[in-house]
């Protein structure tokens, strides 16, 4: 699958995130680990796709999904209410295989996806297609164990359009990704890219 950002999907090459498998997406917090799993998204439903996105924290931003390109009338958000609900919700996305990929948002509750819950999730993704992306912190080791793909996000800034007398807009951020595993490629490769958001400008903190 593309992300449909030139510069990421060049450094993932023509692989790019592998279907039916789990890719996990890392970082600290506002490392820009869901602007890169917004344009998955993006990309999935320009195609006409379904995707999905469990949200167990609360932190899902419609408007700035809609900036990011993603058509939110092909968007699945579950918002389970703790981590048991969000294992349910998201063994029953995979399993349905109705959404092109499903992005479960761990990255505040690291304990939610153990052994176990990663091997049947990946199983299940082999069988139906699905491209499954785990959003963590990087301290989840057992989405890290069975990830065929792991991009570490990092150097998130904003990008700032001057205004008159000293003002500016908030137009968007600039975020770094490294390659840290892949079955594709070698790791270690990185690259930096850009995410507009101008109509949330001021909104979404980045």
């Amino acid at each position: 699958m593309a992300s449909g950002i030139a510069d990421l999907d060049a450094l993932l090459g023509p692989a790019g995130v592998p279907r039916g498998q789990l890719t996990e997406l890392f970082g600290s917090r506002s490392s820009g680990k869901t602007m890169v799993a917004f344009a998955l998204l993006a990309s999935a439903t320009r195609e006409g796709a379904l995707g999905a996105y469990v949200d167990p924290w609360g932190g899902f931003f419609a408007p700035a999904a809609v900036a990011a390109g993603i058509d939110v009338r092909r968007l699945i958000v579950a918002r389970p209410r703790d981590a048991a609900a969000a294992r349910r919700a998201t063994d029953a996305l995979v399993r349905g295989g109705a959404c092109a990929i499903v992005v479960v948002d761990c990255a505040e509750l690291s304990g939610t996806l153990q052994t176990h819950h990663c091997a049947r999730l990946v199983a299940q993704a082999e069988k139906t297609g699905t491209t499954l992306v785990v959003i963590t912190n990087g301290d989840a080791q057992a989405v890290a164990s069975f990830a065929s793909l792991r991009v570490r996000a990092h150097g998130l800034t904003p990008v700032w359009q001057e205004g008159s007398e000293g003002s500016g807009r908030l137009m968007g951020c600039i975020a770094s990704v490294d390659i840290a595993k892949s079955r594709a490629i070698a790791p270690g490769r990185s690259a930096r890219f850009a995410a507009s958001l101008p109509e949330v400008a001021g909104t979404w903190p980045c």
